[in-house]
């Protein structure tokens, strides 16, 4: 069973062009019944995914960057399709030098670098709790 927990490439770029397409312009989210009218309020991840995101960076420049997305069919299977249409955080490692403008599309999807050609690259980590649904 694939890790709940992780975003492939395609996936990563599906959700944060969702959110920015809908919710990021002013649209609400679309669900599997329609239009998202109670959006996501919270995000919760647990400190074991934190600290494995924080490892993965510089001691001393390393922090995580949080991407919005919008959770897409493609998670129905692992989650529910009460995701569909809500708000999601992708955290992804990254180093402070990796936040300028220049650097960030240096490396392509704004600092995150995916090894290039493979759209199945796991580097994102998604395992948030979301309310709605859980609350």
């Amino acid at each position: 069973m694939k890790d709940k927990n992780k975003l492939t490439k395609k996936q990563f770029k599906a959700v944060t062009n969702k959110y920015r397409s809908e919710i990021g312009s002013g649209k609400p989210g679309l669900g599997v019944k329609g239009e998202i009218t109670d959006q996501t309020r919270w995000i919760w991840f647990d400190r074991e995914l934190i600290e494995k995101v924080l490892k993965q960076t510089d001691e001393t420049t390393g922090g995580i960057k949080f991407y919005f997305g919008e959770y897409d069919e493609s998670f129905t299977e692992s989650l529910g399709k009460d995701y569909v249409g809500r708000m999601m955080l992708a955290m992804v490692p990254c180093n402070e030098g990796d936040l300028d403008k220049k650097s960030a599309n240096d490396r392509g999807l704004e600092a995150f670098a995916f090894k290039e050609g493979d759209d199945e690259e796991e580097d994102a980590e998604n395992g948030g709790r979301i309310c709605p649904p859980n609350c």
